[in-house]
């Protein structure tokens, strides 16, 4: 991961969402080609206990359809929960080639959800074949309250489902120290730490954040603390990024796709920016060259 004292780096939100359909392999390959630095992955949990790379534990009625083609309708989303279906039916739902509605740019192509596995496989080879440098991952565990036995186990059970998968790919060691594993769910983070923090496995750990509570009272929430704060960007003032640094925290902020305000965050001092569109990073960045 980046240090302190490093640049402004740049993340693709699920991919390069605002371009190609998200969370999927070429949306993810479409960041690279920009010269962004990390890659911000959602993930959650199949009925198999594989991580999907996806936002939602379900198909979305907004960008999804069944295997018949049809559109997923929002009443359907329930009925077909990721925690209950097995990669072999996941695979046959298409999630990009009707475009979505909110991404107007967005270039539709066919596309399925793929295994977290096969993320960093296709990835990592893929920055190796084109003499990429290697990304940072920014890994959020998609994790609710509501969801606990419906759409996803408990956190301990969930945590150590993670832990058990991510160490045990034969590349893990090539990808340990570019992780950020974060989570809005302070039980998942907390189980987390207390499930590493006696053996051999460290994660950098970052807390993501879109509420207006103090940073105090939300740090106060963790029974540790994380290498990383990860809030709203419109929660962000240049004093509380000091503040932040000041505890020894980085600051990596989401979604922005506006280029200005990109600009104004820089030079407050964040230390990542996460976005869907590449496309506009500020044009002074040496990234797109």
């Amino acid at each position: 991961m980046q240090n302190k004292t490093s640049i402004t780096t740049f993340q693709g939100h699920r991919g390069a969402r605002g371009l190609a359909p998200e969370n999927t392999i070429p949306s993810f390959k479409k960041a690279l080609e920009y010269g962004l630095q990390g890659l911000e992955i959602d993930i959650v949990l199949t009925a198999e206990n594989q991580f999907l790379v996806s936002h939602d534990p379900f198909f979305s009625h907004e960008f999804c359809s069944k295997p018949n083609g049809e559109a997923i309708s929002k009443k359907e989303e329930l009925q077909r929960l990721i925690y209950k279906m097995d990669y072999e039916t996941i695979k046959k739902y298409d999630c990009g080639k009707r475009g979505h509605l909110r991404y107007p740019e967005q270039k539709p192509f066919p596309a399925t959800k793929p295994l977290l596995k096969s993320f960093f496989e296709e990835i990592e080879k893929y920055v190796l074949n084109n003499k990429i440098k290697k990304p940072f991952y920014t890994l959020e565990i998609k994790s609710e309250l509501a969801w606990y036995g419906f759409m996803q186990p408990l956190p301990s059970e969930m945590v150590a489902l993670f832990i058990k998968e991510i160490t045990a790919y034969p590349f893990f060691d090539t990808i340990k120290d570019r992780l950020l594993i974060e989570s809005f769910d302070v039980n998942i983070l907390n189980e987390l730490y207390k499930q590493t923090q006696h053996t051999d496995t460290k994660f950098e750990i970052g807390f993501l954040v879109e509420n207006k509570l103090s940073i105090e009272e939300n740090l106060a929430k963790l029974n540790f603390m994380p290498s990383v704060y990860v809030p709203y960007y419109r929660l962000l003032t240049k004093k509380k990024i000091e503040e932040l640094h000041q505890k020894g925290l980085k600051v990596f902020t989401w979604t922005v796709n506006n280029t200005e305000v990109m600009q104004k965050l820089k030079n407050w001092g964040v230390d990542s920016i996460i976005t869907d569109f590449p496309n506009r990073i500020p044009v002074f960045e040496s990234i797109l060259k």
